[in-house]
């Protein structure tokens, strides 16, 4: 297993590094991770505002094919996040450093992007944007597997706060310096954004040196008779006496689904991805349909919308490391269920009351604002999980998932959940609003927000469905 920096500190033989302590700190780590993250959502967002500009005169196309290719292109990421999370998951645990998967993961990102810039093909440009989607999708499991490698685990709600501030910043920050960039100065100038804020990352990621919060203090565990409790749990002691075997391939995978805070946090990072994509949906139109409104107004409904995770995602993370992540993710799914219902009723004929005048469009700003505030609660909870997860499952049986652990593995199901969720969103609410209406397409997202509590099991009956199954694997795997 790779030498910590705390083994390097240590060591007589090996001189220790430069600026060890603050390029190993917890905060150092964050930041470079949330930069990181940034730097992703940015890209991904940078393109939106210029696109047409890029396939209809860069490369030619007809104007009606414009909104059928910015779909198809800007759909890829989700597609090849599906595709990749697990074997970079998996060949991420295996190999221990993460240094190096991030530092490939920027080349990729660089490479992509000079490609998508010179592009003046379409071949070439899916090529680029197939590049950075990868080096994205890398990004997102690594990123999140270092932070929680190297975040104290009583720290790491408030530190993914941190790191929710950073992406929303990025994704708002992409499409707005675009667009501003490229109205004043044109279409190079616009694209020098993105190699500055590259070299940036550079510059973190290769200062940035990793630390396990919990690799010494499982090995002095174990190597000390002091810390062995006097009476072992039943279980425990079962253990002892037949070792455990690593869980590799689908063991691993089915192992995690044995754990009802896994499997609770993905699903309810599914739902909150549903939700959150519905509105890049249908808010633009049903503002304008109802409301009358153009393009300003709606983008200052989703800064109502987004907006409100600057502000709260740092407290409400400091409070899921007090209390945990199931009761305030059940409280922001419960207080979803009426807010939702609430936005589709402005524009309804059948609420008389929520047309007149100025009320509709007071109701719904509102309740937009509102739902910006509850979804801060929600932020974070399949990684979370996905972590803690992980740590109880190896608390219970060392050594299970590896030396190097399985945080990439777990955190790749939360991140493939959340990408399918981005996806199925839009498709939901679209087909949902034609069928039956915009109220009614609310009233069918709003009762998901139950169905997470439904796969909140207990956490003791999970660890022992878990350790039954490394004691007896099934066969045929």
């Amino acid at each position: 297993m790779e030498q910590s920096v705390y083994t390097m500190r240590a060591s007589s033989n090996h001189q220790e590094p430069w600026g060890l302590k603050w390029r190993s700190s917890t905060y150092f780590i964050v930041a470079t991770m949330a930069v990181a993250l940034l730097t992703d959502m940015y890209l991904y967002g940078f393109l939106v505002p210029i696109l047409p500009f890029v396939l209809e005169h860069r490369l030619g196309l007809d104007v009606s094919l414009t909104q059928r290719i910015s779909t198809a292109l800007l759909s890829q990421t989700a597609l090849i996040m599906v595709v990749a999370s697990p074997l970079i998951g998996y060949h991420a645990d295996h190999s221990g450093a993460k240094r190096g998967w991030l530092l490939f993961g920027l080349a990729g990102a660089l490479l992509g992007s000079l490609i998508v810039a010179l592009a003046t093909s379409l071949f070439t440009l899916f090529t680029g944007r197939l590049i950075q989607s990868v080096a994205s999708t890398g990004l997102w499991v690594v990123g999140f597997a270092t932070l929680a490698d190297n975040v104290p685990a009583d720290q790491l709600g408030k530190m993914y706060g941190f790191v929710t501030v950073a992406i929303g910043v990025g994704t708002s920050g992409g499409p707005l310096v675009a667009g501003v960039l490229f109205d004043t100065g044109g279409y190079w100038v616009a694209w020098s954004s993105v190699l500055f804020i590259i070299v940036f990352d550079v510059v973190l990621r290769c200062l940035m040196l990793e630390r396990s919060r919990d690799t010494e203090t499982v090995r002095e565990r174990e190597q000390d008779p002091e810390t062995e409790v006097l009476l072992p749990r039943s279980h425990d002691a079962q253990q002892v006496s037949s070792p455990v075997s690593e869980k590799t391939g689908m063991q691993f995978y089915l192992c995690m689904c044995k754990n009802g805070r896994f499997v609770g946090g993905v699903v309810s990072y599914f739902c909150y991805a549903v939700l959150t994509a519905s509105f890049d949906t249908t808010l633009p139109l049903h503002v304008r349909d109802a409301f009358h409104w153009g393009s300003l107004p709606a983008g200052l409904l989703f800064a109502a919308f987004q907006g409100p995770a600057v502000f709260f995602s740092v407290p409400v993370g400091w409070l899921k490391d007090r209390v945990g992540t199931r009761y305030p993710t059940t409280i922001g799914f419960a207080l979803l269920v009426p807010l939702m219902w609430l936005i589709g009723v402005p524009g309804d004929e059948r609420f008389p009351w929520a047309c007149q005048d100025n009320v509709g469009w007071i109701v719904y700003s509102a309740a937009v604002t509102a739902i910006g505030i509850v979804i801060c609660l929600l932020n974070g909870v399949g990684m979370m999980e996905a972590t803690q997860a992980v740590d109880e499952i190896q608390a219970d049986n060392p050594g299970i998932f590896g030396p190097n652990g399985g945080y990439s593995r777990a955190i790749s199901v939360a991140s493939i959940s959340w990408t399918l969720g981005m996806f199925v969103g839009p498709i939901v609410s679209g087909y949902g609003t034609e069928q039956i209406g915009y109220y009614g397409m609310n009233c069918v997202l709003g009762s998901y927000g139950p169905l997470p509590d439904f796969f909140k099991f207990d956490a003791n009956d999970s660890q022992r469905g878990c350790a039954d199954f490394v004691l007896s694997p099934p066969s045929g795997i």
